[in-house]
């Protein structure tokens, strides 16, 4: 991922490489195999960081999903510009302060959605959105999904049924296998506090970025997760670090926030961007008539030569 942002600060072209960018990482944050022990039922003593963690992935796992979340999204940030383009939203390095807002219509179904610019009501959407309220589009880049074995995983991973389908709109980690985890201790996130887990990817960092994940002591439900990817190579060096929120809307536990600090160095090039996107308006609706969704056109292919008359 940092390769292909350094590849493209080096070639002056950048925009798609900061989308590319953020959906990777998103998708990394956003699911994972499930492959931690079954915990014993616990006593009455405290709990150990695994068995946190185990709660809050059930609790993330049962969490219901709305067929479609509409909001307003809230970019701002420093060393870029965002437009709405046919192909979806354009991210591209521009010095100085960004700002925009777009209307987003989001399908929980296949990851779908339609962000339109505030200022420009009457132009048409363009398929695609910076924040998504849960993780549809971007769950299954980079992670081992059902009936795939990691690179690395152990000779005593469980069986593919207990792994279980992938998740939508959840921080769907539950790994022993790729994190070791420590419990930092109860600290303060907003209005309440949250056990702090400190997570250490045991391998592939790239693939596994998550080293903190703040989780409601009551309802076990993830609030805030935390990650950074990093790459050093012979010409260049690049650096990417998120953070996502989460909060309750409409009986909904939803992505509000997101906030993004990128950096890359290459030769005589420096390119430092930070993105923060917040959600407002949100609503989960049953339907959205009037909103069509743009249709993926199959790719075209050749037509098979006629078979020779004998």
């Amino acid at each position: 991922m940092i390769t292909i942002v350094l590849a493209q600060v080096l070639s002056q072209r950048p925009s798609r490489s900061v989308t590319y960018a953020l959906a990777f990482f998103l998708g990394s944050l956003g699911t994972a195999a499930f492959a931690a022990e079954q915990p014993a039922e616990l006593g009455a003593g405290a709990l150990t960081p695994e068995q946190i963690y185990v709660r809050s992935v059930r609790a993330m796992k049962a969490e219901p999903q709305p067929p479609f979340v509409t909001f307003r999204e809230s970019v701002v940030g420093r060393n870029f510009r965002v437009a709405c383009v046919k192909a979806g939203i354009d991210v591209t390095l521009h010095h100085g302060d960004a700002s925009a807002a777009f209307d987003v219509w989001f399908r929980t179904s296949d990851g779908s959605a339609l962000s339109r610019p505030v200022d420009t009501p009457s132009a048409s959407p363009c398929p695609a959105t910076l924040l998504v309220p849960l993780g549809s589009a971007v769950s299954s880049l980079g992670i081992p999904q059902p009936g795939q074995s990691p690179a690395a995983a152990p000779a005593t991973a469980p069986p593919d049924s207990a792994i279980g389908p992938p998740i939508i709109g959840a921080v769907h980690v539950d790994a022993a296998r790729y994190y070791h985890i420590d419990l930092a201790g109860m600290e303060r996130l907003g209005a309440s506090d949250a056990y702090h887990l400190k997570l250490r990817a045991l391998r592939d960092p790239q693939t596994h970025p998550l080293t903190d994940l703040f989780i409601d002591p009551q309802t076990f439900l993830v609030r805030e997760a935390r990650g950074e990817v990093s790459g050093h190579y012979v010409l260049a060096s690049g650096r990417l670090a998120g953070i996502v929120d989460f909060n309750r809307f409409g009986g909904y536990w939803l992505v509000e926030r997101e906030h993004f600090d990128i950096a890359a160095n290459a030769l005589f090039v420096h390119a430092r961007m930070t993105i923060t996107l917040d959600g407002s308006n949100f609503a989960t609706p049953s339907e959205l008539p009037g909103i069509a969704f743009p249709t993926p056109q199959p790719t075209a292919s050749p037509k098979a030569a006629p078979s020779p008359i004998g």
